[in-house]
């Protein structure tokens, strides 16, 4: 803060001065809490916290690296300016122009108060901490310099005729030119409004401090002199308390001419342009709150950017503090920043721990400037415990039990056992996975499981005919990183070991159960009452490589700026995956498989969501019949059996119109295309692409144990109802 020690020479130099008007000599000040008034406020999109803003908040608040250099400030400062083209050495030389109107109204605001911004799933309405906080791209800025002069001391005077109009203070010569901003002429009337006009018209002027009407009664009626104060030479400009923007380029946007009497009114217009900048970039409580000129000429800007004091959980009674102030991309120490604290909301609310989660802003303790940010949560229940047990003829008495923890003991970290006993083959199903999201500082995640699990499948032809029934048994481990290397990006590396392997009854000698009816031939095949030992599944040579081992790295990149994991109304999701299966890595199969997927989601009037999602594939080398591509079923392509084609080859889109109906049921419209082909030797699937496609409709209703989905989806050939847990995408 400005001292009077630092300036024994105070002058009135800065709009408040001018606004003022009446002979005080002070430092400028604006309290805490101000927000300018604009008459250009943000756009919507402006407003919302898109891939592009929130990163840049994120790197200009410093909270990783970069913070304040020189390319990213002169953008930030420039881009509040217009629509600007910068020549080579950082000059505008092209820009479009935004209108602010300044007053003295837009320079004072009420004390400090305690704001509450709150959100519900995830979406949270930052801009209610400060009304107006936000401008569009502003090259000119309208000043309005307002008088401290009352009516009470011009009412005397009203009515009497002007005899004489005079301005002191100032040269003759300046006086002569001054004189044709006044609006009164003599021979006139004394009126009010006619006084503050001209008091308006040379404040406006920029070059004076005070400008204070002095009337002189005369038998013929009044005279009027218009004393002036003239505002000090600035020989320079000094900035203080700014981190966002560095001196460098705040004193280019300036641009104060050095030498020459200052202009408040000019002042006025940078200093709102400065506020503009920082509300824009989401920097809500930064203002201006301090001008003065020094005994030396420097002109003093001292600027306030609401340091964000301490984060503060509230309501979290299982949830470690940590868990939840490490995901926020707000830092302490740092200026307050509503894109930073709206994305922070929403990693928070995307942890999975919680129903609800509030954002208050309470005043510093340590600097009345400063903010302390309450992140308020209301958890739920994060674990699962499953007991069941059935009987059937064919596989006896079975058990399960099943134990999941979504946040182990407050730590964040997920738990989960599931295991199955029992059957007349005395088979044991189980499944062991244990992950923890950090593991140092920097967000690093390490995630493993075990698993063993024996399941019935069944496949189909092209046409969605049953043609094979077997059991698949499933064995190995893998072990996961996974990195963040940006602030919504993340790259994991897998190492996976496993076996696939089909079984059968031992009674049935083909291996496989063709259940194809006489004169139907499988894909590739002609003849009425085809032979099934020719196609038997256990002699053929490509289906029987699938009897070893896979050892494979997969490498995955995905970038994720959804709003909400859960239910997301806006953002992105795209993700690219190479995995590497090698005899180097002691494998029995040597191949590579390469997928991309793309999700993106739009906000379609208050509630309704577009939701649409794009893949694909390709496999090269000798991949078993386990690791080719599935389509078809409740998650890929309505309308046709589960993983009804199966290849090398794959793509699928899906478009969803998702709207509610009723409180935790909502519905959905959807249409599906894709196929899944190039199989060899394997004679009910494809070895050609061809166009699938499904429409249907569907509800999702949320239960106590996760989302259900029914869906209704018409292919090409068939009707079918798909019944599923879990969300769509």
């Amino acid at each position: 803060m400005l001292t009077s020690k630092a300036y024994k020479r105070m002058l009135a130099a800065s709009v408040l001065t001018a606004v003022m008007g009446t002979g005080s000599v002070f430092a400028a000040e604006v309290q805490t809490g101000y927000t300018p008034d604009m008459n250009a406020t943000a756009t919507a999109d402006t407003a919302t916290t898109d891939d592009t803003t929130t990163k840049a908040a994120v790197y200009n608040a410093g909270t990783e690296k970069g913070a304040n250099t020189q390319d990213n400030t002169d953008a930030a400062i420039l881009a509040a300016r217009g629509d600007t083209t910068l020549s080579t050495d950082g000059t505008v030389v092209q820009g479009s122009d935004g209108t602010v109107t300044v007053n003295n109204g837009a320079l004072k605001t009420d004390d400090k108060q305690v704001k509450m911004v709150s959100k519900t799933t995830a979406g949270t309405d930052l801009d209610k901490v400060a009304e107006n906080g936000q401008a569009q791209a502003v090259t000119s800025v309208e000043a309005q310099y307002v008088t401290g002069v009352s009516a009470d001391s011009v009412n005397p005077y009203v009515g009497k005729t002007i005899t004489g109009l005079s301005i002191s203070g100032v040269s003759a010569d300046q006086a002569a030119q001054l004189m044709t901003l006044l609006s009164e002429k003599v021979g006139d009337a004394v009126s009010v409004d006619g006084v503050f006009k001209d008091v308006q018209n040379l404040g406006n002027s920029g070059y004076f401090s005070e400008v204070n009407p002095v009337f002189t009664s005369v038998p013929e009626g009044v005279k009027i002199d218009f004393a002036v104060v003239t505002n000090p030479v600035v020989h320079g400009v000094v900035f203080e308390g700014n981190s966002v923007y560095t001196s460098d380029v705040l004193s280019k946007y300036m641009a104060i001419p050095e030498g020459q009497i200052m202009n408040s009114v000019y002042v006025g217009q940078k200093v709102q342009g400065i506020n503009a900048a920082y509300a824009r970039d989401g920097y809500m409580l930064a203002h201006v709150d301090g001008i003065a000129v020094d005994d030396n000429g420097m002109l003093h800007i001292h600027i306030v950017e609401g340091i964000v004091e301490d984060i503060v959980p509230a309501g979290n009674k299982k949830t470690r503090n940590k868990v939840i102030t490490r995901e926020f991309v707000q830092k302490t120490g740092k200026p307050f920043n509503k894109f930073l604290v709206r994305r922070s909301v929403e990693r928070v609310y995307n942890l999975g721990f919680f129903d609800d989660v509030n954002v208050r802003m309470l005043p510093g303790e340590k600097d009345p400037n400063n903010v302390i940010i309450e992140i308020d949560v209301l958890e739920h229940k994060t674990g699962t415990i499953t007991l069941g047990a059935g009987y059937s003829k064919s596989d006896g008495l079975m058990g399960i039990v099943e134990f999941g923890e979504d946040n182990l003991r407050g730590t964040g970290d997920k738990f989960k056992v599931h295991w199955e006993i029992g059957g007349k083959k005395k088979y044991k199903n189980y499944q062991i996975s244990y992950l923890k999201p950090w593991i140092d500082h920097r967000g690093t995640s390490l995630g493993f499981s075990f698993f063993n699990r024996e399941d019935e499948y069944t496949d189909y032809d092209s046409d969605g005919s049953e043609v094979a029934e077997y059991n698949k048994k499933s064995k190995g481990f893998n072990i996961s990183f996974g990195r963040q290397t940006g602030e919504y990006t993340r790259d994991y590396l897998t190492l996976e070991s496993r076996s696939d392997k089909y079984k059968w009854d031992s009674d049935d000698s083909s291996g496989f159960r063709y259940d194809k009816g006489a004169g139907q031939s499988p894909a590739g095949t002609s003849g009425n009452g085809w032979d099934n030992k020719t196609y038997d599944f256990a002699g053929m040579d490509y289906v029987g490589k699938n009897f070893g081992r896979i050892n494979s790295i997969t490498w995955q990149k995905v970038y994720d700026s959804r709003d909400n994991i859960y239910e997301p109304t806006r953002g992105r999701r795209i993700s690219y995956t190479a995995q590497w299966a090698g005899h180097g890595l002691g494998g029995d199969f040597d191949f590579y498989k390469f997928t991309a997927e793309m999700r993106a989601y739009k906000k379609v009037g208050s509630k309704n969501v577009l939701a649409f999602r794009a893949r694909g594939g390709f496999i090269q080398g000798d991949a078993p019949y386990s690791q080719l591509f599935t389509l078809g079923g409740a998650d890929t392509l309505r309308g046709y059996e589960d993983d009804q084609f199966r290849g090398k080859n794959m793509y699928n889109a899906t478009l969803e119109f998702r709207f509610p109906i009723v409180k935790k049921v909502s519905g959905v419209l959807f249409t599906d295309i894709g196929d899944a082909w190039d199989a060899p030797n394997v004679p009910w699937y494809k070895n050609t692409k061809s166009f699938n496609y499904g429409v249907g409709a569907g509800v999702r209703i949320t239960t106590p144990i996760g989302p259900v989905k029914l869906d209704y989806g018409i292919g090409k050939d068939k009707k079918k109802f798909h019944f599923s847990f879990g969300t769509q995408f």
